[in-house]
């Protein structure tokens, strides 16, 4: 069976504020590792509007509270950071929950302009270096770190940039599909084709990162697409909408569109819509994980897609959807 990532943005809504985001990514956690997930990853993303710059703490706290579920980051954002820092701080994680952690890394840039020229250090390493010093030290078994098992390391990545890095280290590689409106099969081939065995991998491996907004019934979708195009746009605003606040925003002025408008930016349906775009992204990728995230401010919304999706997942070669009653 597929292996699922539920990946937590980590997103501050007017009803929780930022303490409650990072609780309730904590439970999100539990939740994800009772439906039967394999991953939890938590983002980057620094400023007032975020909910977690700092993901390493997310991390512990959720490890903390599940038992079997792997836990780690999608992704610290390297370019910003010293390599052995990182590392150590990983290493760390891996001797408290040893078998359990992942170490996705990316490259941003995870925050405004502003904030970026905050975390930025003068005469940074290339991002290439910064990745092979990344390997170096969790892989060499030298004194700058406790002796350890290394912690599981993704590179993510949007584009050809990340997926041909990926393949040069030898590196597991997650595609954020939900930077694109359409499927971008060739991005995957080129990390394919080009992959070199690594320290840390032996074959190619390809998760899909996809936005879902999948919900039992049409306005619940409505609603949750209105949303995505709230936490896109400009805004002064230091949260996103409630869900009473959402509700409360539709009765004045239902938001226009149909699902399918968001192409594979946004899988965005009910159940059986939102199989039929998943089934269209597995046979384009034939990924071995699928990571799922979603823009929600109810949190047992949330978990209701973690929920469906896991029903939707294929088992062998046979599409679950259809056999869960999703399919057409």
């Amino acid at each position: 069976m597929m292996k699922l990532t539920a990946f937590d943005q980590v997103l501050v809504y007017g009803a929780t504020g930022p303490a409650g985001a990072a609780r309730e990514s904590v439970r999100l956690a539990v939740a994800a590792e009772h439906l039967g997930y394999d991953r939890f990853w938590v983002a980057e993303h620094h400023g007032a509007t975020s909910g977690c710059g700092s993901p390493e703490v997310l991390v512990a706290a959720a490890a903390a509270e599940t038992a079997t579920i792997r836990v780690g980051t999608a992704s610290v954002l390297l370019p910003h950071y010293a390599p052995l820092k990182v590392a150590t701080t990983f290493n760390l994680l891996e001797r408290l929950f040893p078998g359990r952690v992942d170490l996705g890394i990316g490259r941003g840039p995870g925050a405004g302009q502003t904030v970026v020229q905050q975390l930025a250090r003068p005469g940074e390493a290339p991002y290439p270096e910064k990745i092979e010093a990344l390997l170096s030290h969790l892989t060499a078994g030298t004194d700058l770190l406790p002796e350890s098992t290394p912690p599981q390391l993704w590179l993510t990545g949007a584009g050809p940039g990340g997926a041909q890095l990926a393949a040069r280290y030898g590196l597991p590689f997650c595609l954020a599909q939900f930077a694109h409106g359409t499927l971008r099969p060739d991005i995957v081939e080129l990390y394919r084709d080009n992959f070199r065995p690594g320290p840390l991998g032996a074959v190619p491996r390809v998760s899909i990162a996809a936005r879902v907004a999948c919900a039992d019934d049409a306005r619940d979708v409505r609603l949750l697409r209105s949303l995505l195009t709230l936490a896109a746009a400009p805004t002064s605003r230091r949260t996103l909408p409630s869900w009473d606040e959402l509700h409360a925003l539709d009765s004045t002025a239902p938001p226009p569109g149909r699902p399918d408008a968001d192409g594979m930016s946004v899988l965005a349906g009910v159940p059986t819509e939102v199989a039929d775009k998943l089934a269209a992204l597995i046979a384009a990728y034939s990924p071995d994980e699928l990571a799922v995230t979603t823009v929600c401010p109810d949190f047992d919304l949330r978990v209701r897609t973690l929920e469906l999706v896991r029903a939707m997942v294929p088992s062998g070669n046979q599409w679950a959807g259809t056999a869960c009653g999703f399919g057409p």
